[in-house]
């Protein structure tokens, strides 16, 4: 037999219960929503294991020095090494890769892997690293000592490009 009591005991639980799985859902909203822009905030500030510092830059007109530019062709699935010697005492690096000058804006894709000498891999970066999409990264490489000196490795991988290649400039500057 059912009670009326029994009928309105269950009733309030259940709109209890709805409110709680309400208010859970509300709070999963919320933490997903801070990790997506904790991400966001991160691919373009981040101080990797080695201690330097990795920010967008606007452009290398700050530069004291260039370090030789450097322009190629890379096609599907390639990898090109490029090596530029960084002196001592440099405490700040800008580099800056551009692949936009091509026929078809918008639609190719590189990545950027940076090894400096002695200390791990920084990367890859993708066209957004900086915070633009607009198929160039530009990055700010900094530490609280100076940068190592040395050969200093970067990596350019053709990501999505078409057959006939997509072509770049890579520009690194202290």
């Amino acid at each position: 037999m059912v009670r009326d009591s029994d009928v309105v005991h269950r009733g309030i639980m259940g709109v209890t219960m709805r409110n709680m799985h309400s208010g859970e859902r509300i709070v999963v909203i919320f933490l997903l929503t801070g990790l997506f822009l904790a991400s966001s905030v991160s691919a373009l500030l981040c101080t990797a294991a080695s201690g330097i510092a990795v920010a967008p830059a606007n452009n290398l007109s700050d530069s004291v020095g260039i370090l030789r530019s450097v322009g190629g062709t890379i096609h599907p699935g390639e990898h090109q090494t490029i090596w530029k010697s960084v002196p001592s005492d440099v405490r700040t690096l800008q580099v800056y890769l551009d692949w936009s000058g091509h026929q078809h804006p918008g639609t190719d894709s590189l990545t950027l892997t940076i090894t400096p000498p002695g200390n791990g891999v920084l990367g890859p970066y993708r066209d957004g690293a900086d915070g633009r999409t607009d198929e160039k990264i530009a990055l700010t490489l900094s530490g609280s000592d100076p940068l190592p000196s040395g050969m200093w490795k970067f990596l350019i991988f053709g990501e999505d490009v078409p057959e006939e290649g997509t072509e770049y400039t890579l520009n690194v500057g202290y």
